[in-house]
């Protein structure tokens, strides 16, 4: 019965430090993300865009709502979540709108970069977290 105990456990070691360690990354990712985020820069195929990125703002909050206001007095709210790097967007403001994805290009405490396609055209942009 104790060599039963032993084969076992590894197992359910496994189980739990994988359930831990999973739970951590998801949390620390997602700390990281919540608060205010202003932009610094546009880039399209690697190349500045000229339009003013400081106007283009994002706030993620801890029940996963958030707020996007961009250029043209463009605004959309409504409910996010993190799917490994990818940060799901579902907006609730503006009518017929659809689930929109971008991944999560680099993520610390003070820099957000989101790579995306528009018209076929790589763009990233870069956010920095303000108070």
């Amino acid at each position: 019965m104790h060599s039963k105990m032993i084969m076992h456990s590894p197992s359910i070691a496994f189980v739990l430090l994988s359930l831990v360690v999973g739970a951590g990354c998801s949390n620390a990712y997602t700390n990281k993300l919540n608060g205010n985020w202003q932009g610094i820069e546009v880039l399209e195929m690697d190349k500045p865009l000229d339009v003013d990125a400081s106007v283009i703002r994002f706030r993620f909050a801890d029940n996963q709502y958030y707020e996007y206001f961009g250029t043209l007095n463009y605004r959309e709210a409504g409910m996010y979540y993190l799917e490994s790097k990818y940060l799901f967007t579902t907006d609730t403001v503006n009518q017929a709108s659809t689930e929109k994805v971008v991944e999560i290009v680099k993520l610390n405490g003070d820099t957000l970069f989101l790579k995306m396609n528009e018209n076929s055209r790589e763009r990233i942009l870069k956010l920095v977290k303000i108070q």
